[in-house]
């Protein structure tokens, strides 16, 4: 489209201006501020599975309870994505960060202030809010401030997710034995609070000005989003693009989504009631290990990568045979399909993240990310359950897996069905006619 055109056009003259006016760090500081959002978006929750027990302890929490505290951000996120859309169309997005991290910080801080079960709970949905607020906010940023670096500034912001989600959980538990003593769970709350506030402070004072955005639907227009497409090929009857659906990228993304969460949740269980308990700790560290070295190796790739169908279709399938190879093969290998199924779900979600921006509308980012990590989140919520609930029913461990299985090849199908890459237009191409 023209509007779409002008834009690149507009970025890339701005963009020449930096660099030949000597200001190519702020174009760095503001990757690194984004970078350092996605971490902050991810250590306050990921820092509580290592200290959970305690917790549980402490406040004579069930089993039920437990299992409520651990997925309540990522219910609260798949609930409130849409609703974060809407804020960001009204304060802007760049606002939309900063109130995110602000609740964020005070939720997370106010958990460890005030240790008991019921504010806990509160304090948690209060930071799963500021969660969601920050995270559907930064695709519209990334459109804005990036729109010819779509792929790789996503891609630097998933690496701060999950080097958010590797640091704390990885090193809480030491921290708290070190500093806080063996049962100073609360003071680790607290102090994840704190890279929250320092980002914050980070954000307010160094983030470029993002407009506010009060773009209203036409009547009748349908809530779908196209891909880029010429206005000579309109004038034959001609599209270059195809429409794809915010349900479609939903259930794509929440696949690979279902992937991780499936495994993380089911990997202990299954493994005790198969008798093989002891490689439950090395299958979860190489689950989740394997995440940063490919998101950190994709990101060198990403913009050449970003929209095309290859890379979900070859991680949906290979999570297929991760998951048969983990039922049937012997048992020493789980780790290597552990690894196989973090290291798809990271390319999944490091070049999905950037669709988007990609595929909506330039008043439309907000919205097409909104719905789609509503539903990408209510998969990976509801995933998990419905494993168990198999599991129950059948009274089979393996079934537990079914739903990841089942994801793996969603996710192959619904890839295959996206728009070839020469329809996401100048974005991807960097050409501004």
């Amino acid at each position: 489209m023209r509007s779409e055109a002008r834009e690149v056009h507009e970025v890339q003259n701005i963009e020449a201006g930096a660099h030949s006016g000597g200001l190519t760090w702020r174009l760095v500081v503001t990757c690194a501020l984004l970078t350092l959002v996605g971490i902050a978006l991810r250590v306050v929750i990921l820092g509580v599975p290592p200290v959970l027990p305690l917790i549980s302890h402490d406040l004579g929490l069930s089993y039920t309870a437990t299992g409520l505290l651990t997925g309540l951000p990522i219910l609260v996120m798949a609930g409130a994505a849409m609703a974060a859309g809407w804020l960001v169309t009204r304060i802007g997005a760049r606002a939309s960060v900063a109130w995110g991290l602000a609740l964020l910080a005070a939720g997370a801080m106010a958990r460890g202030l005030w240790p008991e079960a019921v504010p806990l709970f509160v304090f948690t949905f209060l930071l799963s809010l500021g969660i969601a607020a920050g995270q559907t906010a930064v695709p519209v940023l990334t459109r804005q401030w990036f729109p010819l670096r779509i792929g790789v500034v996503s891609a630097l912001f998933t690496d701060g997710l999950i080097i958010g989600e590797t640091v704390s959980a990885g090193v809480t538990a030491p921290l708290m034995r070190q500093f806080f003593g063996g049962d100073g769970w609360a003071q680790t709350l607290i102090f994840w609070g704190v890279p929250v506030l320092v980002t914050l402070a980070l954000w307010l004072g160094f983030a470029p000005p993002a407009p506010v955005m009060r773009v209203a639907a036409r009547k009748g227009e349908a809530r779908t989003y196209d891909a880029a497409s010429s206005e000579e090929d309109a004038g034959k009857g001609k599209t270059q693009g195809r429409r794809v659906s915010a349900p479609h990228l939903g259930v794509m993304l929440g696949a690979g989504s279902l992937v991780y969460f499936g495994m993380n949740a089911w990997i202990p269980s299954y493994n005790a009631a198969v008798g093989r308990a002891a490689l439950t700790p090395v299958a979860l560290v190489a689950l989740n290990a394997a995440q940063l070295p490919l998101s950190l190796a994709v990101t060198f790739v990403a913009q050449a990568w970003v929209g095309r169908k290859s890379p979900f279709i070859i991680a949906g399938l290979i999570s297929v045979v991760a998951v048969i190879g983990w039922l049937v093969a012997p048992a020493p290998l789980e780790p290597l399909w552990a690894a196989l199924m973090g290291a798809s779900s990271a390319l999944i979600f490091t070049l999905g993240f950037a669709l988007p921006p990609l595929l909506a509308r330039p008043g439309e980012v907000a919205r097409l990310t909104g719905m789609t990590l509503t539903l990408s989140y209510g998969l990976a919520f509801v995933g998990p359950l419905l494993g168990g609930a198999l599991w129950d029913r059948f009274g089979l461990p393996a079934l537990a897996f079914l739903p990841v299985a089942l994801a793996g090849g969603v996710l192959a199908v619904l890839a295959a069905l996206l728009p070839p890459r020469a329809a996401f237009g100048a974005l991807v191409n960097g050409k501004s006619s």
